[in-house]
């Protein structure tokens, strides 16, 4: 077999593949229409789900007699251990519309039992069953011994390894459970003139319940899981020997149809329980290739494709160039509004930005027009303010220069008071001198000149002392030449001394005495006061507190001159009160001539305010007019920005509607040629080969499921429908 025979198989077993395919995926669905199962072995109420599940997945498929005639349905109950084991075998017959009277049947079931009605039997030889009818349906029910044409074998590892499904039970961990199935019904068949071993189409649904207290992480291989509360149900479906029936290996196709079921799941403290399988022929008599009336109807067909083909292989080639030619078109047309849409857009950015900034504009023409008033209403009052701001000035450089001529005056004042102070202390070192002079003259007297010039009056009891003259005192001093209060200190020492003179009298002989003693100590106290007086007025003073005469006139002197400086201009440089004045003096009068500039330029400021202001008005409006019109074009640019921008959009559209059409329309061209090529001119010319062989395989595969209509026995020319329930036991059973 050639490659390209090879090819042409692929495409035609796989499109009956497909067929296939399309009436087996409903078996994967779960419906509720539940049929009533009568069997004596039903235990509980999760069997029975089980085996309604099963049940179900077929029950769609089940082809319903439109014959009202006598018929014979069979369900086959088997029971097994919890590999797999058949340990017995009951069936349920159900004969339908049978005649009143007589009805021969044909079963080689044992223990045959009416479970219904009250219809009475006799068995015959050659397995025959007479019933008695009253012409309503009958069901019966029997035991066999007889090999099942379709087995299933239970098995379980845990963590990767085999384990039997009693040492399973309390364990934990990854657990893997498999159904595989051994289809023993084989025949031999007659195939486009070949004989060939094909299998009754047995479909297999197997149905297990796993608690989900136990069972987590629930997966299974070629079927479904189904959630119901607290417990999962899986379900599975195989087609043990459909591979071989159709040919498959030999057709090398990569189609997988499943053959077992495989469960993984995570475990914890683990049970085994119930699975229910169930198997029929009866899926399989939906298949066929009924709808072909005959092959020369097919074969013209074919040539009718192979010219259409031709066709769309020219067309699809001339749509690929236009389309090309479209594409450069509309991405000339794309660039060209992409421009037109780029310089819209500045257009209206600077639009935007003008009329943005042109609220700012107004906003500052009126916060102009706001200053300008401002400004001409403070030129009227700087107007007013500069003629008292000259006044002020003339007052100011009047008394300035008063100032300036005061202190001129109080300098010569401080400078006269300062020539007095010198003057004053030469005349205290005259005095001094003179202090000098009579102090030495009061040392020139001795007391005994004192003495001799007292005279005592004896004609009393009682003595004094007579003082000298007071002239005679006067004379002494003014022989000292001081001043005329230096003299009259002179004389008040003397007085004090003779006033400390005593005479003493004795009644026996009256006698003058004196105290010398007293007489030069009194002396003495009027030299120190001499001493003294001369010491202040040529000596300062080393005590703060008890300044001498020299102390104050010295400190008239320094002070004035002091005085006299700082009255002074000085140098020029170094700040002083004269020349302070002095430059009061001038900055008065300078100022005074700026002010009478300032009032003349203030006033020449004021005759110019109503023009400004005028101006200002009329910009003020003009703005306002600017900003109305500005708004008008960013509004206008705007639109014009959209509408570029959408054109851009839009030809971008045509621009890659039309490149995905151009590349569209080569890979539809490439394709249809690849087509051409590949499929319709191999198809063509290998249609009368292996075709027929695929459907041939097909009828007879569906040939064989009609047949397989009973397991315990029918009678010939009666229809009938067999199912297998095939239960494994749970490991506590």
């Amino acid at each position: 077999m050639n490659g390209n025979k090879k090819i042409a198989k692929k495409i035609v077993a796989g499109s009956m593949a497909v067929m296939m395919a399309a009436g087996l995926a409903g078996t994967y669905e779960y419906h509720s229409n539940a049929m009533q199962v009568q069997a004596a072995e039903q235990k509980d109420k999760d069997t029975q789900e089980l085996k309604e599940t099963a049940e179900n997945v077929l029950a769609d498929h089940a082809t319903d007699s439109e014959d009202t005639g006598f018929s014979k349905e069979e369900s086959v109950y088997v029971k097994a251990d919890a590999s797999g084991n058949v340990k017995k075998t009951t069936v349920s017959e159900w004969l339908k519309n049978p005649e009143k009277g007589t009805i021969s049947d044909t079963s080689e079931l044992k223990d045959i039992k009416n479970v219904k009605g009250d219809e009475t039997f006799e068995t015959g030889s050659n397995n025959n069953v007479s019933w008695k009818s009253e012409g309503n349906d009958i069901y019966y029910q029997g035991t066999i011994d007889k090999e099942l044409p379709v087995d299933v074998k239970v098995s379980y590892k845990l963590d990767g390894k085999s384990i039997s499904p009693k040492d399973l039970k309390g364990k934990s961990g990854k657990v893997e459970i498999q159904f595989s199935y051994d289809n023993k019904s084989k025949q031999t068949v007659n195939v486009n003139g070949e004989d060939v071993e094909m299998y009754t189409p047995f479909t297999m649904v197997s149905a297990m319940m796993l608690s989900s207290d136990e069972y987590s992480n629930v997966s299974v291989e070629n079927g479904k899981l189904i959630s119901d509360g607290d417990k999962n149900i899986v379900v599975g479906v195989a087609f043990p020997g459909l591979a071989n029936d159709l040919n498959l290996k030999d057709l090398d196709l990569d189609i997988d149809i499943p053959e077992t079921v495989t469960i993984t799941a995570d475990v914890k403290d683990a049970t085994v329980g119930t699975s229910i399988t169930m198997a029929s022929a009866e899926l399989m008599n939906e298949f066929g290739p009924d709808d072909i009336d005959s092959f020369d109807d097919l074969q013209d067909s074919i040539d009718d494709l192979e010219d259409a083909t031709n066709q769309l292989v020219d067309g699809s080639k001339e749509a690929a160039d236009g389309s090309k030619e479209l594409a450069d078109g509309a991405g000339t047309l794309n660039d060209g509004a992409g421009t037109l849409a780029s310089g819209a857009g500045t257009l209206a950015d600077g639009v935007n930005t003008l009329n943005e900034k042109s609220g700012t504009l107004v906003s500052g023409v009126n916060t102009l027009a706001s200053g300008v008033q401002a400004y001409t209403g403070g030129v009227e009052e700087l107007y007013a303010g500069s003629n008292d701001l000259v006044s002020g000035a003339q007052t100011l450089a009047s008394g300035a220069a008063a100032v300036n001529e005061g202190v001129k005056a109080a300098k010569s004042g401080a400078d006269a008071l300062a020539a007095g102070a010198e003057s004053e202390k030469k005349g205290f070192i005259t005095a001094k001198n003179n202090l000098q002079t009579a102090n030495e003259l009061i040392g020139t007297i001795s007391a005994q000149k004192i003495l001799d010039s007292v005279s005592v009056d004896t004609s009393k009891v009682t003595a004094s002392v007579t003082k000298p003259k007071e002239e005679s005192i006067a004379a002494i001093a003014a022989s000292t030449g001081l001043s005329e209060d230096d003299q009259k200190k002179v004389i008040k020492a003397i007085n004090t001394a003779l006033d400390s003179c005593e005479v003493t009298t004795d009644t026996s002989s009256i006698s003058k005495s004196l105290n010398n003693t007293d007489i030069l100590t009194n002396m003495g106290y009027a030299q120190a006061y001499i001493n003294g007086v001369g010491t202040s007025l040529t000596t300062k003073s080393e005590n703060p507190k008890a300044p001498s005469l020299y102390d104050g006139i010295d400190s008239i002197e320094s002070g004035a001159s002091e005085l006299a400086g700082k009255l002074s201009v000085g140098d020029g440089k170094t700040e002083t009160i004269g020349l302070g004045a002095a430059g009061l003096a001038s900055g008065s009068a300078s100022l005074l001539e700026g002010t009478q500039k300032l009032q003349a330029g203030v006033s020449q400021l004021h005759e110019n305010s109503a023009p400004l202001m005028a101006g200002v008005t009329s910009l003020k409006d003009g703005g306002a007019q600017l900003a109305s019109g500005v708004s008008q074009l960013a509004s206008g640019a705007n639109q014009v920005a959209d509408g570029a921008g959408t054109l851009s959009n839009g030809t971008q559209t045509l621009l890659d509607g039309a490149n995905t059409l151009a590349d569209g329309n080569q890979t539809l061209a490439d394709g249809m040629q690849e087509y051409k090529e590949e499929a319709i001119d191999k198809l063509t010319d290998l249609f009368n080969g292996d075709i027929s062989s695929v459907t041939d395989r097909i009828d007879a595969m569906s040939n064989l499921a009609k047949e397989y209509n009973s397991f315990a026995g029918i009678s010939d020319g009666v229809s009938g429908t067999t199912k297998f329930i095939i239960e494994t036991e749970g490991v506590d059973d």
